[in-house]
């Protein structure tokens, strides 16, 4: 199944970062491996990482990234960010 990064954010926009909104959440945490899983992607393919520990998914949902431990144990990456309330909550952490 071919994938873009496009397809991903968006998926993980809505399965993972409206869903924490809706919540009251303060962080998100993302487990590449579910959204491999989900696009029935090979467990070693970077795009999950290209694609969400980036400045376009952190600008778009107004989040902060605050650790990654990208390429972890048995190549499964847990990402957590920050869920802020501006855009201009953004441009002060960086």
């Amino acid at each position: 199944m071919s994938v873009s990064k496009e397809q991903i954010r968006k998926y993980c926009r809505i399965k993972y970062v409206e869903h924490a909104r809706s919540q009251g959440d303060t962080h998100v945490t993302i487990i590449s491996s579910e959204v491999t899983n989900a696009f029935q992607l090979e467990s070693d393919d970077p795009i999950v990482c290209e694609a969400l520990w980036s400045n376009e998914f952190e600008y778009e949902n107004y989040l902060f990234r605050v650790s990654n431990n990208c390429c972890g144990e048995h190549g499964v990456s847990i990402m957590v960010y920050r869920i802020l309330t501006t855009i201009g909550e953004v441009g002060e952490h960086k």
